[in-house]
């Protein structure tokens, strides 16, 4: 069985600007800011995760999901909200297709 070291470095100082920054565009903007701060949220936790002392890094982007994420509020008001289930894998399907290993432009210096 595969082995490996999982590292998260993150803290709670980085986490809190990014939690009030993007609720205050999301609530300015009365929602429709969501997809980029969801984008904001995974990159901000790739780039403090580390597996085998390798960064990862989030490509995606708020444009990218904003297409997906008026399709599944849509069909979560036509069908009375039962495809949120789906909505949320198509979400977190999303957010996993645009994680990667962090090449040489797209490492931090911690």
């Amino acid at each position: 069985m595969p082995t490996g070291k999982f590292e998260f470095k993150g803290n709670g100082l980085g986490f809190f600007w990014l939690w009030l920054w993007t609720s205050i565009l999301t609530i300015i903007t009365v929602g429709i800011y969501t997809p980029w701060a969801f984008a904001a949220y995974c990159r901000w936790i790739a780039e403090n995760t580390f597996i085998n002392n390798c960064q990862l890094t989030f490509k995606g982007t708020g444009s990218g999901l904003f297409g997906t994420f008026l399709l599944i509020i849509i069909l979560d008001i036509i069908t009375a909200f039962i495809y949120t289930p789906w909505g949320i894998c198509r979400i977190y399907r999303w957010s996993i297709n645009n994680l990667y290993f962090a090449g040489e432009g797209d490492v931090e210096k911690f």
